[in-house]
């Protein structure tokens, strides 16, 4: 837990005043101080102490000082003891309630004794003012880790996305490779097949150095195709996971079981949708992670040519109101909308998280 810079907070140090302004009042009554004035001094001392330990409506303090000036009228030298009450009164401010007890000290105090009032008036204003400076200070701070909160929270996002792209990269690559076998190997291979096929003719009819030469332009269109395969399996090197895979092990490793049914096959899906729709899955079982203690989590993932859907149900019902969470759910949508796609939440008995992303990535 962070300590304030402030070796004591503002209330300790309004007790501690409190206290001295108690001690120097005793101090200036000790000669004139009889069992009548001591029974009143114990009074307004257990008055303060009563509103240290209990949060007692202001406008009870307002009585107390009230009582002590009609007891003033019987046992004068009490009107010192309003200046405790004048402090206190300065300290939180109220102007307006210490106006008359204040005036009233200096109409029936002598002028040496008058001067007490008036310090506690003059001491309850800085303590006032230096409430109010640590309040700033207070929320300035906590307005600085709201940010720093925010940067973080930010710095995760960029990383993320980041992660996203290499892995989106990388499945791009791989489509990029697939074609390249379809076009360029497919082409070697039909042109070596047909060669062949010549071949035969050629033989047939004793053309054997014809023959030869398609043998040999064959068996060029065939290492060409072998180099062209070992290539690209040497580039493709793919995951030992598939993106199936990589969704099952989401929910298994997950802190809670979770019932998946999923349909249609997510290696089907355009790059970018695999990644968003993955990001998603991952951000929302975080939130429930951390923000829900579900006895029941559902997913349901309907994929088919042209729409994908997710559902994913807890009964934990985490609050969406939640900073963080909140923040997540925003990020969340923007990636999804950017894609195309929609997220929406529907929240009764359970909370659910409805995901709908095109199969294939929209341009434009």
């Amino acid at each position: 837990m962070h300590q304030s810079t402030y070796s004591l907070g503002c209330e300790q140090v309004t007790r501690l005043v409190t206290m001295l302004l108690l001690v120097s009042s005793l101090l200036l009554l000790f000669e004139k101080l009889d069992v009548p004035l001591m029974l009143v001094f114990l009074l307004v001392l257990f008055s303060l102490l009563l509103r240290w330990h209990f949060a007692l409506n202001p406008r009870f303090f307002l009585i107390d000082a009230a009582v002590l000036v009609v007891v003033s009228y019987f046992q004068q030298d009490a009107v010192l003891l309003l200046g405790l009450y004048i402090f206190s009164f300065a300290s939180r401010m109220q102007l307006v309630a210490l106006t008359p007890f204040f005036l009233y000290c200096l109409i029936k105090l002598p002028l040496p004794l008058a001067l007490f009032p008036v310090l506690g008036l003059l001491l309850g204003l800085l303590v006032a003012l230096w409430q109010k400076e640590s309040d700033v200070v207070r929320r300035e701070a906590d307005e600085l880790r709201l940010k720093v909160h925010r940067l973080q929270e930010e710095e995760q996002h960029l990383l993320l996305d980041y992660q996203d792209a290499q892995q989106l990269s990388r499945l791009e690559e791989r489509n990029h490779i697939a074609r390249i076998l379809h076009d360029s190997l497919g082409h070697e291979l039909t042109a070596a097949h047909l060669t062949l096929k010549a071949l035969g003719s050629l033989l047939q009819r004793n053309e054997v150095e014809k023959a030869l030469d398609s043998q040999a332009k064959a068996l060029v269109r065939l290492e060409n195709s072998l180099d062209q395969l070992k290539l690209a399996v040497r580039q493709l090197q793919r995951d030992d996971d598939t993106a199936n895979q990589r969704f099952r092990q989401l929910f298994e490793q997950f802190n809670y079981p979770v019932d998946l049914h999923q349909s249609g096959d997510i290696e089907v899906l355009d790059p970018a949708v695999q990644q968003v729709l993955y990001s998603a899955v991952k951000e929302a079982l975080t939130n429930i992670a951390k923000h829900a203690k579900p006895a029941m989590v559902r997913a349901q993932l309907a994929i088919t040519g042209t729409t994908t859907r997710l559902m994913l149900e807890n009964d934990g019902l985490f609050d969406q109101k939640n900073d963080e969470t909140g923040n997540g759910l925003r990020y969340m949508r923007r990636r999804v909308e950017a894609l195309g796609g929609s997220v929406a939440i529907q929240r009764d008995e359970t909370f659910r998280l409805l995901i709908t992303l095109p199969s294939k990535k929209e341009m434009g």
